[in-house]
C-alpha cells in the first residue's frame, strides 16, 4: 500500500463546506472525523463533507497532524471574532450560560410544541425586503436582502427570512431537522435550539444573521420531536446494513470498493449492496464466504415465494453475489452456477401521434411543455433530460449533445425545428445559467418533478392512463419506424448498443401490424 493512500486528504467542495478523504482502513481516523460536528457522508463520492471554517481545519490538524494533506488551491478560512466559551456554542455577547435546572425546564417547555404566535403588521420586514417577481406565468413576492432576519415566534420556534437569490442558505436552512416552510409568510420555521445556531453559524455566519431578539442559552441541544410527530411516522427502523455484524458489513464495503474501481455507476453500486446486505441477513450467524450456493437458492426462493420479486428483481440479486464471489473472494465463475429466470417479452406502450398532441397542448406552462416536446422530439431518456445542460443545446447545427446516457455513452440527436420556437421563448423568459431546467431553488431539476408533470398531462389528455415518461421515447420510435425512417439511423438516435433491442418497435408499427390481414375481413358476416 502506497504512503499517498495513507494520507488524509482535504479538497475544495464550494464556498462553504470541503471534502475529506479518509482511507477505508483506517477505523480509527474515520471514528475521528464522526465527532467532528455537523459532518456528513456522501456515498457517491466516498468522502466526508465539513463545514469550511478555522475551527474544522485546527481540529483536523489535531486529528491527523502530518497525515494531513491540504489541497494547494484551498483558502483557510479566518476565524469569526467572536469570543467562545468550553462547551458553550459561539452566540452572541448576550448570552447567558445554561444550568441543568434551565436545560431541563426549557426542553419540557419544547416538547409541548407550543403554538405558533400570529405575525402582527408591526413584526413583520420592511416593505422595502420584499419585491415581485414573474416566473413564467406565475407572479409571487419574494423576499431579498444581504442578510437572514430572525425572529422569535415562541420558546420553540424562530422565523426566518432568507433571500430568494441566496440558493446556498436555503439549502442550509433544509437541512435543519425539525425546519417548516410557511408559505404565505414566505419565511421558514425553525426549532429555537442549539443545532440550529450551530448549523447557521458554521455554514452561513453570524454576520450573516441579523436576530431580531435576544438569545439565551437556556435552550435545548437538540431538536426532539413531539410524540405524536414520533406516533404519525412510526418507529425509525435501522436499514439491513446497519444491522449487520463487523465481517459482513466489511465483506460488502470491500465488494462496493471493486465496483469503484471498475468505474460502475453509483446506482448499481446501491442495488448491489442492498441485496447483498438482505442475503447476508437473511444468514446473519454465518460468515459471508461460507454462504453455499444451495443456501443462495434457498434465499432466493424464499424472495420469490414471500416477498413476490419480478425476474428483474431475481437477476439482480445474482448478480450481487456473483459480484461478491468473483470479484472479491476471486472463485471461479462455474462455482456459482444459478439458473437465471427467463426474461418476459413485454412490448412496451406507445401512444399514437394523436395522442402526443393532446398531451402536449394539455401543458400550459412553458417550461413543462418543452421538457415533453425535447423527451418526445428527440427520444430522450428521462434521466438524459433533467442533465442537459445549456452548452448542450447547438442550434446552429440543430443537434443536442447527450453525455453520459446509459451505458456512459455520448451520442447526438436531432433537434427538431418545431421545438426552436418553444425554446427561444423558454430561454428569454427563465434565462437559464447553467442546467437547461433548473429547480425552483436553482441546481438540477429532479426526474419527480418531470413524472408528477407528465402525470397531471396524461390525466388532462385522457390518454393512455398505463403511459410513464419513458412512453414518449417509446412513441418517438416507433413514430421514426412508421415514418420510413432507416432501422439503423433509429438505434444510434436512441442509443442502442444492440440493433435487436430497436427491432422491436417494427412490432410496435401500425404499418407493419396492418400489413397482416385477419382473413375474417374476408368472410361475410351477417350483423344480425
Amino acid at each position: 500500500m502506497s504512503k499517498q493512500s495513507l494520507l488524509v486528504r482535504v479538497e475544495p467542495e464550494h464556498h462553504t463546506r470541503v471534502k475529506v478523504f479518509v482511507p477505508w482502513q483506517r477505523k480509527d481516523w474515520i471514528q475521528q472525523i464522526k465527532s467532528l460536528p455537523n459532518r456528513a457522508w456522501n456515498k457517491k463520492q466516498q468522502y466526508w463533507s465539513v463545514p469550511k471554517n478555522e475551527a474544522t481545519f485546527q481540529a483536523l490538524t489535531q486529528l491527523f497532524g502530518k497525515e494531513l494533506k491540504i489541497a494547494a488551491s484551498l483558502i483557510i478560512p479566518k476565524a469569526i471574532p467572536v469570543v467562545a466559551k468550553k462547551s458553550v456554542i459561539i452566540l452572541p455577547d448576550n448570552c447567558i450560560m445554561a444550568t441543568p435546572e434551565h436545560l431541563a425546564s426549557s426542553k419540557a417547555a419544547y416538547q409541548k410544541e407550543k403554538p405558533i404566535i400570529p405575525i402582527s403588521e408591526k413584526e413583520l420586514p420592511a416593505a422595502n425586503f420584499f419585491k415581485t417577481i414573474q416566473q413564467g406565468e406565475r407572479t409571487f413576492k419574494v423576499f431579498i436582502g444581504k442578510k437572514i432576519i430572525l425572529q422569535k415566534a415562541n420558546e420553540a420556534w424562530l422565523r426566518l427570512w432568507v433571500a430568494y437569490d441566496k440558493k446556498g442558505w436555503i439549502e442550509v436552512v433544509k437541512n435543519i431537522p425539525g425546519r417548516k416552510w410557511e408559505t404565505e409568510g414566505k419565511y421558514w420555521l425553525i426549532p429555537n435550539v442549539k443545532d440550529s445556531y450551530r448549523l447557521l453559524k458554521n455554514h452561513i455566519g453570524m454576520i450573516h444573521l441579523a436576530f431580531q431578539f435576544k438569545i439565551s442559552a437556556a435552550i435545548p441541544e437538540a431538536f426532539v420531536p413531539s410524540k405524536k410527530v414520533l406516533d404519525k411516522k412510526g418507529p425509525f427502523k435501522k436499514s439491513f446494513f446497519e444491522q449487520l455484524t463487523a465481517p459482513q458489513q466489511v465483506a460488502i464495503q470491500k465488494t462496493i470498493e471493486r465496483l469503484i474501481l471498475e468505474r460502475l455507476s453509483y446506482s448499481t453500486q446501491k442495488t448491489y449492496k442492498h441485496h447483498l446486505a438482505g442475503l447476508f441477513y437473511f444468514y446473519k450467524t454465518i460468515l459471508p464466504e461460507e454462504i453455499s450456493k444451495e443456501q443462495v437458492e434457498q434465499y432466493l426462493l424464499h424472495q420469490i415465494k414471500f416477498k413476490k420479486i419480478a425476474e428483474s428483481t431475481q437477476n439482480q440479486i445474482i448478480s450481487a453475489v456473483k459480484a461478491y464471489w468473483e470479484k472479491l473472494l476471486k472463485r471461479d465463475k462455474t462455482w456459482l452456477n444459478i439458473q437465471r429466470p427467463k426474461k418476459p417479452k413485454q412490448l412496451p406502450n406507445v401512444l399514437s401521434k394523436e395522442e402526443i398532441i393532446r398531451l402536449l397542448n394539455s401543458v400550459e406552462n412553458q417550461k413543462h411543455k418543452l421538457i415533453l416536446l425535447l423527451i418526445y422530439a428527440s427520444g430522450l431518456r428521462l434521466g438524459e433530460v433533467v442533465k442537459l445542460l445549456n452548452r448542450d443545446i447547438n442550434i446552429s447545427r440543430r443537434h443536442i449533445h447527450i453525455k453520459g446516457g446509459k451505458g456512459k455513452k455520448d451520442r447526438y440527436v436531432a433537434l427538431a425545428e418545431t421545438v426552436l420556437p418553444f425554446l427561444e421563448a423558454y430561454k428569454q423568459q427563465y434565462k437559464p445559467s447553467y442546467w437547461l431546467f433548473e429547480g425552483q431553488y436553482g441546481g438540477q431539476y429532479s426526474k419527480r418533478s418531470v413524472q408528477n408533470i407528465f402525470k397531471k398531462a396524461v390525466k388532462l389528455s385522457k390518454v393512455n392512463a398505463y403511459a410513464t415518461v419513458h412512453t414518449l421515447r417509446h412513441s418517438y420510435a416507433t413514430h421514426c419506424v412508421e415514418d420510413g425512417h432507416n432501422l439503423k439511423a433509429v438505434q444510434d438516435a436512441l442509443g442502442h448498443a444492440s440493433p435487436e433491442t430497436t427491432q422491436i418497435y417494427l412490432h410496435l408499427s401500425a404499418k407493419t401490424l396492418q400489413q397482416l390481414k385477419s382473413p375474417i375481413d374476408s368472410l361475410k358476416i351477417n350483423k344480425k
